[in-house]
């Protein structure tokens, strides 16, 4: 078989194009990009009267996989009656130096948001943020604390759409859920 150069010019030029067309289909800014791989999720919870910042992180060891997150590390004890102004990092510390995935998440607005649902003593959580359509994103948020002592959790999800739409009015996950991690707080008199 004969070979010519032409024949090898549309053969590479074929091939690029298939490239092309496969990064394309990786783009994790498009609708249904890839979701992100999350190994830490720390929050920080200020409080608005001032006072030094609340700080606990929740490790998984495998992002979003089989394996349990670990054990909460720091304490999130609210004082009653306290508001704070929160902040939330995600971050793949499986990658040298970790990688701040909070970042994309939010360059990639439209396609995430972290939902808080609260179990247990009397706080309520209230997203600060919104991505380009005005939809809830939720990587700051505010915390109230009620008048009552006690104890509870809170769960955080970072949910990606894909396939489904991102419905600003929803009040749980209804794409794919990148981390789902529980912290749990007290609040104290």
């Amino acid at each position: 078989m004969h070979i010519t150069s032409r024949r090898i010019a549309s053969v590479l030029a074929a091939a690029s194009l298939a490239i092309t067309a496969a990064a394309c289909g990786e783009s994790s800014t498009a609708p249904g990009g890839e979701q992100e791989l999350i190994s830490r999720v720390t929050l920080t919870l200020t409080p608005q009267a001032g006072g030094a910042p609340l700080t606990a992180y929740i490790d998984d060891p495998d992002g979003n996989g089989p394996q349990s997150p670990t054990a909460q590390v720091g304490t999130l004890a609210l004082q009653a009656g306290a508001t704070y102004t929160g902040t939330i990092l995600f971050e793949n510390r499986l990658e040298t130096p970790p990688e701040n995935i909070t970042e994309e998440v939010e360059e990639e607005a439209d396609e995430h948001r972290v939902y808080y649902t609260v179990s247990g003593a009397g706080v309520t959580v209230t997203t600060l943020d919104t991505d380009s359509q005005g939809r809830p994103l939720g990587l700051s948020y505010r915390v109230v604390a009620g008048a009552t002592a006690g104890t509870g959790q809170l769960r955080v999800v970072l949910c990606h759409y894909d396939d489904a739409p991102k419905v600003g009015s929803s009040t749980s996950c209804q794409g794919d859920t990148d981390i789902d991690v529980i912290f749990g707080y007290t609040i104290a008199n």
